[in-house]
């Protein structure tokens, strides 16, 4: 942890994708509300972040994003279920493993494949994919643990329902969006890097 906060790059990366993290979270850009859930893309910066500047900058990244959740639900709560995310169990904890995962399936797909530009975008399809999905799914996973019985009365439904509601919709579309906008920006990224 220490080498990410003695590291320049690093250090700026986390910066610039903390700001866009807050950018999009005080405007539209970041979340559209969809009932009583949001779909979210903030979580987008934090995937990128842990594969381009490694998995502990993910985890930091993740945090950060985990604590500007936490502010939102504070000050600016937009759903029934916003007041439920001041919890740092539901806000903060969740958000941590989402830039480590993400990180590791790259670095897994990238194994499989050869050093190419496919196995490269397949790569980065997976972990943007991935990393949305274990966003969603352990955010759910605390909010059961910790307010099943609270957010069944909220939402008005058995959280099962709520559950197979959110995956079959919002979970599906934020990953095909993540997939899509990690790897269109990783692999800019890394062909920027190459030329200089």
């Amino acid at each position: 942890m220490k080498k990410v906060f003695k590291n320049t790059r690093s250090m700026t990366i986390l910066a610039v994708m903390l700001a866009i993290t807050i950018i999009l979270d005080v405007t539209p850009l970041g979340a559209i509300p969809l009932g009583s859930i949001s779909a979210t893309i903030l979580h987008i910066p934090t995937i990128i972040t842990a594969l381009i500047a490694g998995p502990v900058a993910g985890l930091i990244m993740g945090t950060l994003l985990g604590l500007v959740s936490l502010l939102h639900a504070l000050t600016r709560p937009v759903t029934p279920l916003d007041p439920l995310f001041i919890n740092p169990l539901v806000s903060v904890l969740p958000r941590m493993f989402i830039g480590v995962v993400a990180y590791y399936v790259y670095v897994g797909i990238r194994t499989l494949f050869r050093k190419d530009r496919a196995g490269e975008t397949v790569s980065a399809l997976l972990a943007g994919a991935v990393g949305s999905l274990t966003n969603t799914a352990l955010v759910f996973l605390m909010l059961y643990l910790v307010y099943a019985q609270r957010v069944v009365e909220i939402v008005g439904a058995a959280f099962n329902v709520i559950i197979l509601t959110v995956f079959t919709t919002n979970a599906i579309a934020e990953a095909v969006i993540s997939a899509i906008v990690t790897a269109a920006i990783l692999l800019a990224y890394k062909n920027y890097s190459r030329k200089k």
